[in-house]
């Protein structure tokens, strides 16, 4: 008998097959990952800003930013100057470089002076938050915050 080294063809077309067939499982298994792992960063971020709101109208009186929208798009350098007012203002860090978008905004509602934010992800749906492209929260001036829908 003959001593061979190496594979078949029909050996290495079994194991391709069994790769692909894994391989092709484990994608969806992993875009669910995802998903859920930026509804989590997205909810985590939502508290933090809310919190940070808080303080910061305790300490001024006024919710940041004043009567305007600020708008950050995955942290990108070019909205630099947004999440550096951010960070200072509010004294947390916004994520650069997410697959999250930021709104914050401050305006008169019926007389009532409001704080809304609403973060979204347009690449994907959070898993966490029945599918959702994103979640928004008001805040009023006496820190009773209720989610919102745009």
């Amino acid at each position: 008998m003959q001593d061979r080294q190496g594979f078949t063809l029909i050996e290495l077309m079994i194991v391709i097959g069994i790769v692909g067939i894994l391989s092709a499982s484990a994608v969806p298994v992993y875009r669910t990952w995802q998903n859920r792992a930026r509804g989590s960063e997205a909810a985590i971020m939502a508290k933090q800003i809310l919190d940070a709101e808080i303080m910061y109208y305790l300490d001024n009186d006024e919710f940041y930013p004043h009567d305007n929208v600020i708008d950050i798009e995955h942290g990108y350098s070019s909205n630099h100057e947004n999440v550096t007012a951010v960070s200072e203002n509010l004294n947390i860090i916004i994520p650069t470089g997410h697959f999250l978008d930021y709104i914050l905004s401050s305006y008169y509602d019926n007389g009532v002076y409001t704080f809304q934010l609403s973060i979204s992800s347009l690449r994907s749906q959070f898993e966490i938050f029945k599918g959702v492209r994103y979640i928004a929260y008001k805040m009023d001036k006496d820190g009773n915050i209720s989610p919102h829908t745009l």
